[in-house]
C-alpha cells in the first residue's frame, strides 16, 4: 500500500515535470518566434511596370524580387496588385492587370486620296472597309468616314470609308 507521503511525492514530481515541460516549451517557442523576426524575408518595392508588355513586366518584377502571379486582360500593363511603389516581402506574388487593346481616335480623312487613307488607318491598327460611290469631283478621294472623325475606337475595329468612284452616270447608257 502506498502511503500519503508517497502520493504527495508523486504529485510533486508530476507538477515539477509539468513545469519543466512548460518552461522548455516557452524557451523553444520563444526561439522560434525570435528566429521568425530575425530571419524574415527582406522588404522590396513593387516597380512601376505600367505600359510595359507582359513579358517585360514579368522580367522587371522578377528583378525587383517579387514573383509574377496571375495575368488578367490583354495588351499592355495597366496596373498591378499590390500597386507600384508599395513595399512587400521579397518573393510575394504580384497580380498583373493588362488593358484591352488601345483606343485610337479616328482621324479626319475626308478629302484625302483613298491610298493615303488606307495607309493611315492600317498603320493605326484598324480594319478597313471601302465603299465606292459615284460623285462629281476628283476620283479616288474619301467622301466620308464611319465612325466619324474624332470618335474613340479600339484597335482592330472596323472603319468604313466612302470613296468617290467617278462621275455619276459614267459608263451607263442613259439613252432609250
Amino acid at each position: 500500500m502506498r502511503t500519503t507521503k508517497d502520493q504527495t511525492s508523486s504529485k510533486v514530481r508530476k507538477v515539477i515535470i509539468f513545469l519543466l515541460y512548460l518552461f522548455l516549451g516557452m524557451i523553444v517557442g520563444g526561439m522560434i518566434f525570435l528566429t521568425y523576426f530575425l530571419i524574415r524575408p527582406p522588404i522590396v518595392e513593387i516597380p512601376n511596370v505600367k505600359g510595359f508588355e507582359a513579358d517585360r513586366a514579368i522580367d522587371e518584377l522578377k528583378k525587383a524580387g517579387v514573383k509574377p502571379g496571375q495575368i488578367f486582360g490583354s495588351g499592355l500593363v495597366d496596373h498591378t496588385y499590390p500597386d507600384a511603389g508599395q513595399k512587400v516581402r521579397k518573393n510575394r506574388s504580384v497580380v498583373i492587370f493588362l488593358r484591352e487593346p488601345q483606343q485610337m481616335i479616328v482621324p479626319d480623312l475626308v478629302g484625302a486620296p483613298k491610298e493615303t487613307a488606307v495607309k493611315i488607318l492600317s498603320a493605326m491598327g484598324f480594319q478597313i472597309r471601302i465603299i465606292q460611290m459615284p460623285f462629281k469631283g476628283t476620283d479616288g478621294r474619301v467622301l466620308g468616314i464611319h465612325p466619324p472623325a474624332g470618335s474613340p475606337l479600339k484597335q482592330n475595329s472596323e472603319v468604313t470609308i466612302l470613296v468617290d468612284s467617278g462621275e455619276p452616270g459614267e459608263g451607263l447608257d442613259t439613252e432609250k
